[in-house]
């Protein structure tokens, strides 16, 4: 298995991934489209040097992936922070440490940033999210909250 940054011909993947987050309506998630929408972000993405799409291939196929971004900051003599988001892994390769090898990768870069912390953020229905995040070393330490537009 390898990590790596995704490319313009992974977006595919990665989309039938992302299904796993339950964040799309009936009709889509019985078919991967990728719609100019979809395009269009990641092109917006793939530019940004501040973010990275990681992937996680074995064998041609891309079975896990992860969104980082490192953000510019004022506090902390101006370090910057980092988050996860999106961590999918496939389901057929859960428990075999693809997301283990993708969220340190995501931490070495981060590091390698200079950011003095990386936050992995996760739903909070998501209870083994939350206990591999806790094995991953990483500890609740703020509540958040959001609001959808």
């Amino acid at each position: 298995m390898i990590i790596r940054a995704a490319i313009r011909s992974d977006l595919g993947a990665i989309l039938r991934l992302l299904r796993e987050l339950g964040d799309t309506t009936p009709a889509q998630s019985s078919t991967v489209r990728m719609s100019s929408a979809a395009v269009r972000a990641w092109t917006r993405i793939e530019n940004d040097p501040d973010r990275t799409v990681l992937v996680a291939e074995r064998r041609g196929q891309i079975i896990g992936t992860l969104d980082l971004l490192v953000v510019p900051n004022l506090t902390h003599d101006a370090q910057s922070w980092a988050v996860v988001d999106n961590l999918v892994v496939d389901p057929a390769c859960r428990r075999a440490g693809v997301g283990r090898a993708l969220v340190e990768d995501a931490v070495d870069r981060a590091s390698r940033a200079g950011c003095y912390k990386i936050e992995l953020v996760s739903h909070e229905s998501r209870a083994g999210a939350r206990q591999f995040s806790t094995a991953m070393g990483f500890a609740g330490s703020a509540e958040g909250f959001r609001r959808y537009l």
